[in-house]
């Protein structure tokens, strides 16, 4: 039996991650991961056992790259605009870079709700960061530095206008007629429109 390689081993991980969450190819099969990562199939199931198995690496390590940043963002003491918008720009790269992502986390859990299962690193609580985020939003609001309603609209919204562009883009695309580079011309600019649209004008008066 060969020796694992963990060189191998990541190649299958960030080719595997490029297939379903960059190319949104969710039908993949592992031998057409196997054919983009430029090994043998049995290698796959050496690394992995199964696609299922596979599916699972790549899922969390997505959102561990996902949540590594953005943690330290949120439990940062930087004053509350400009943590906000380092985490619109880390959140919105990390959503460029892996556009169908969220979709698959999301059909995801649905399919362990559906079977009644936990879903694997989701606790029954918001992670500390989040918890720690919303408090200062509630302060802010409480200031009147940014408009009232509650915490949990301001980051529903927030994440709505991150998202939602990135899980409808080929609709859009084709809505739009956009292509490609105009596409991500728009996602690009969208960060500052993001940033005006929870940080009205009249607020910061």
């Amino acid at each position: 039996m060969p020796i694992k390689d963990c060189h191998t081993e990541k190649l299958i991980i960030d080719t595997a991650m490029r297939v379903f969450f960059t190319e949104g190819r969710i039908y993949a099969t592992t031998q057409d991961i196997a054919d983009a990562a430029g090994v043998n199939r049995t290698l796959i199931n050496y690394y992995f056992r199964s696609k299922k198995a596979l599916f699972t690496t790549v899922i969390n390590t997505a959102r561990e790259e996902f949540r590594g940043n953005a943690d330290s963002i949120l439990s940062s003491d930087l004053p509350f605009r400009e943590k906000t918008e380092k985490f619109i720009d880390d959140f919105m790269n990390n959503l460029i870079k892996y556009p169908y992502l969220e979709s698959f986390i999301t059909v995801d859990i649905i399919q362990h709700r559906l079977k009644k299962n936990a879903y694997p690193g989701f606790s029954e609580k918001s992670p500390a960061p989040i918890r720690q985020y919303l408090k200062v939003i509630e302060n802010e609001m409480e200031a009147g530095r940014i408009p009232k309603s509650t915490p949990v609209h301001f980051m529903m919204n927030l994440f709505s206008l991150m998202i939602y562009p990135l899980i409808m883009k080929p609709i859009q695309m084709n809505l739009l007629d956009l292509n490609e580079t105009e596409y991500n011309n728009v996602l690009n600019q969208r960060k500052q429109i993001i940033l005006d649209t929870i940080f009205p004008v009249k607020s910061l008066k």
